[in-house]
């Protein structure tokens, strides 16, 4: 079964994409998922995914398109999607220039709609055969809207979005990464929020993988009525091209 979550509040781990893109050319990966219950539990949850890039000359372009719809015992307990596009230059072989927009909703995090476009630096720390380490930074403008009548401050916010990503390639056919945002609040530092993904890439087949995520979200700032926290698990079936 192939399961996709919303990264809600933050940015999104494409380091497995980055690392298909090593050469020029293009690519993707693609997941879909249908489950049925009848019985004890009735309904249907459906989830799918798509990651697209392009690489040329000094330009990465890559976007992700994510869903998910869950209905069980006739209430709906989940409904989400997400759109995220970036744009990198490449001015030397550890700098990058990223520009990036996003864009999303997620009816029981009370997020109606969430706006975002930033820019900055993308630098390498480290760069060898089994791991590679990098920070990047930008300015980010967010716009938020929540479906709440409690309220939760300014939906504006100009953020600086710092974030750490390491690739461990443990094995031929295993890839580890982890990305973690940290984006406090301009004006006020001790609204932030914090993303961290940590995944396990397997690869089957040339162009069928598994991989494993771990997410970990933070929110200093909500409607009183939604945590702060988010712990999220889940396993899926990738299709490479």
């Amino acid at each position: 079964m192939m399961l996709w979550s919303v990264a809600a509040r933050a940015q999104v781990n494409v380091e497995p994409l980055r690392q298909q893109l090593k050469q020029d050319g293009w690519g993707g990966r693609v997941q879909a998922s249908v489950s049925a219950y009848a019985g004890n539990t009735e309904g249907v949850i459906l989830g799918s995914a798509g990651f697209f890039g392009a690489r040329g000359q000094r330009n990465i372009v890559y976007t992700t398109l994510r869903g998910d719809y869950a209905r069980l015992n006739r209430a709906v307990s989940v409904a989400k999607w997400f759109a995220h596009g970036r744009h990198n230059y490449e001015i030397s072989d550890m700098l990058w220039w990223e520009v990036y927009g996003q864009i999303e909703s997620d009816r029981f995090r009370r997020v109606a709609l969430r706006e975002l476009a930033g820019t900055g630096p993308r630098v390498a720390l480290l760069q060898a055969d089994t791991v590679e380490l990098f920070y990047g930074i930008s300015y980010m403008y967010e716009h938020e809207d929540f479906s709440t009548d409690e309220p939760s401050g300014d939906g504006t916010a100009h953020r600086v979005s710092n974030y750490l990503a390491v690739t461990l390639k443990a094995q031929e056919r295993i890839v580890l990464t982890n990305v973690t945002y940290f984006q406090p609040r301009l004006t006020r530092f001790r609204d932030v929020d914090v993303l961290s993904v940590s995944s396990a890439d397997f690869t089957i087949t040339k162009r069928l993988h598994s991989r494993l995520d771990a997410t970990v979200r933070y929110s200093s700032v909500l409607p009183a009525d939604i945590e702060r926290f988010d712990l999220e698990f889940k396993n899926s079936l990738e299709l490479l091209f």
